[in-house]
């Protein structure tokens, strides 16, 4: 009985001896010791298997979009004045003009009551050409433009931006405010879009497109200029033709020969005047004086 008892006190002793090196000893059994989790805090451990509750097993890095070197640049070069240029182009159109004048050459005679009778004055008439701009307000082809650059025409050729020619018909016009309404035969045409010219800011952007120097027809694409609203309800004297230009909005984008007619808009694309005329030296081109009729009065005269 008593050899029975001393074997198993040895053998609960041996039992101990083992659980205690394998606790002491890990690596002697196989196992190894927990690494902490990264981001988990001092006290957080996990084994291979099952992490501590309340640590966060190590996440590999969000999926990074490339985005191409050439895409990246072509982004930040549009601005708001880059997408109002391209939004406002398309419904710019060139306007050619011929016109018939007629000439009168006195006769060295004409100052003798006599002589005059037997050597009257002589009429020539003379075809004259002339470009301007204009751009397109409804869908169905009617087109803004000034007065002077249809004065006295005997036929109006609109160009549109896709290459199209239309043989224009004047349907109305204001002499003295300088403003004339165009019509073309075309559906789903695209048009300006009017803003409030009473709401316009010193100071910001402002656009000018046309067909200045006649560069529309040579490929069928307005230029654009830029600059800013410089001042608002300029108002001008009668001038040599009789026209009357009121509340005019000032601008420094240049605006040059053939200009004439074409939108002034805004950053966000709104129609904000028509470019009418310029200030320059010796008859020259913009020296950043130019002068549109503002919108609102474009809009009044042509519901008349």
């Amino acid at each position: 009985m008593r050899h029975l008892f001393n074997y198993l006190l040895g053998a609960l002793a041996g039992i101990g001896l083992v659980l205690g090196s394998e606790r002491a000893f890990p690596e002697w059994f196989g196992h190894t010791k927990a690494a902490p989790v990264v981001g988990a805090g001092p006290a957080a451990v996990a084994t291979a298997s099952e992490p501590v509750t309340g640590a966060s097993p190590i996440a590999e890095p969000p999926h990074q979009t490339t985005v191409p070197i050439q895409q990246s640049i072509d982004i930040s070069r549009r601005s708001a004045i880059t997408r109002a240029a391209s939004e406002v182009s398309p419904a710019v159109v060139g306007i050619s003009v011929i016109s018939v004048r007629e000439y009168r050459a006195r006769h060295p005679f004409a100052d003798d009551p006599f002589l005059r009778q037997f050597f009257p004055d002589q009429i020539y008439r003379q075809k004259v050409e002339n470009l301007g701009s204009g751009f397109l307000i409804s869908p169905d082809g009617y087109v803004l433009t000034n007065e002077h650059v249809v004065h006295e025409a005997s036929q109006v050729i609109v160009t549109t931006t896709a290459g199209d020619k239309f043989d224009a018909v004047i349907v109305g016009y204001d002499y003295d405010s300088d403003i004339a309404l165009l019509k073309i035969e075309g559906r789903n045409l695209p048009y300006i879009r009017f803003g409030d010219s009473d709401d316009v800011i010193i100071g910001e952007w402002a656009i000018a497109i046309g067909n200045p120097f006649g560069l529309f027809s040579i490929h069928s694409q307005p230029s654009v200029s830029v600059g800013v609203v410089s001042a608002v309800d300029r108002d001008f004297e009668r001038n040599r033709e009789g026209r009357l230009y009121l509340d005019m909005v000032q601008t420094d984008a240049a605006i040059n020969r053939g200009n004439s007619g074409g939108p002034l808009v805004n950053a966000e694309g709104d129609l904000i005047g028509m470019n009418t005329m310029i200030f320059t030296e010796g008859g020259g081109g913009s020296i950043g004086l130019g002068f549109a009729i503002p919108s609102n009065r474009l809009n009044r005269l042509f519901e008349d």
